[in-house]
């Protein structure tokens, strides 16, 4: 693992210790009132980077920051998330979509891949 790597997760780690588990960020969570199930809640991707494991399942959040909204501890949690994506995609761990985004990007300047 690299420095960057290993300084996010020492950062992923400095924001998740602080967590109550008191489970607030699920209220407004969009995922979790679709996918109806713990691991995708704010709370249960803290627990999943809090034992040490990075795993795609952080890329199911849409980063609307409704859980930091309901946090009594005022946590940054999508800083953490994003900082576990920065690891998945520099362990070549990233999504399928993510990659296709970033290709149709290079090529014609837009995440559709639509020609203007």
């Amino acid at each position: 693992m690299t420095i960057e790597a290993d300084n996010a997760k020492e950062e992923i780690k400095e924001i998740i210790e602080k967590c109550i588990r008191c489970g607030f960020c699920r209220e407004l969570c969009p995922v979790l009132k679709v996918m109806r199930t713990e691991q995708y809640s704010p709370r249960g991707r803290v627990i999943v980077l809090d034992n040490n494991y990075v795993d795609k399942i952080i890329y199911d959040c849409t980063l609307c920051k409704a859980c930091e909204e309901k946090c009594p501890k005022d946590l940054k949690l999508c800083e953490a998330f994003i900082k576990a994506r920065k690891i998945l995609v520099e362990q070549k761990k990233d999504v399928v979509e993510n990659k296709e985004m970033i290709e149709n990007l290079d090529k014609v300047g837009n995440v559709f891949g639509e020609e203007e």
